[in-house]
């Protein structure tokens, strides 16, 4: 689903929440611009799928019309159809990757002990991933959760050591988040090696 159909999926939500929203409002909800949240309210009255009523000269009110609950089901199947294959694809790559790290151990180690960096939605499909593999996952390090991860402990990064993480070793520290610039300055401030991390 483009860009656009997301956006106008998450108005027809908004607008059939029965809430009295603004436009700023709805701008605010989807996070865009303003002048986008007007261009796509135009489209969808356009279409059919909502009607503008004029309730105080300068308030307009938005009520989902029965081609826009229509609209709003296509919408949210698409999304969910784009999300799964998103999934799908995501969880093949890091399945490869997982190989390819438990390949690199073979040589070095017995129990392939990680540690994964980043407790996010990329760390929850390698957790998935991880479980059609021999690697063993011992700890997660995360600066902002404190919950266990699956049953794994999650440590803040300053319990971070070049080889451990909170005084338990592990084999490779794998990188799960998108923010490879911020962890990599992480890595670097508690003397992480290069040769200890895996990207993925």
């Amino acid at each position: 689903m483009h860009r656009h159909g997301r956006y106008m999926r998450g108005l027809l939500v908004e607008i059939e929440a029965g809430q009295a929203v603004s436009q700023r409002h709805l701008a605010r909800r989807l996070g865009i611009a303003l002048g986008l949240t007007n261009l796509l309210l135009r489209r969808i009255v356009a279409k059919g799928w909502v009607k503008a009523v004029q309730v105080r000269p300068n308030r307009v009110c938005y009520l989902l019309t029965p081609a826009g609950i229509a609209a709003k089901a296509r919408l949210t199947r698409e999304y969910l159809e784009g999300t799964v294959k998103f999934y799908t694809e995501v969880r093949e790559r890091v399945r490869e990757r997982f190989a390819e790290l438990s390949a690199e151990l073979e040589s070095r180690a017995t129990t392939k002990r990680i540690v994964f960096c980043g407790a996010g939605e990329i760390a929850e499909i390698g957790y998935v991933s991880l479980q059609e593999t021999d690697l063993q996952l011992v700890a997660v390090v995360d600066p902002g959760r404190t919950k266990p991860f699956f049953g794994v402990p999650v440590h803040p990064p300053e319990r971070l050591c070049p080889d451990a993480l909170a005084g338990s070793g592990f084999d490779r520290l794998v990188v799960m988040s998108f923010d490879t610039a911020g962890v990599g300055e992480m890595l670097a401030e508690r003397g992480v090696a290069d040769t200890s991390v895996f990207w993925l």
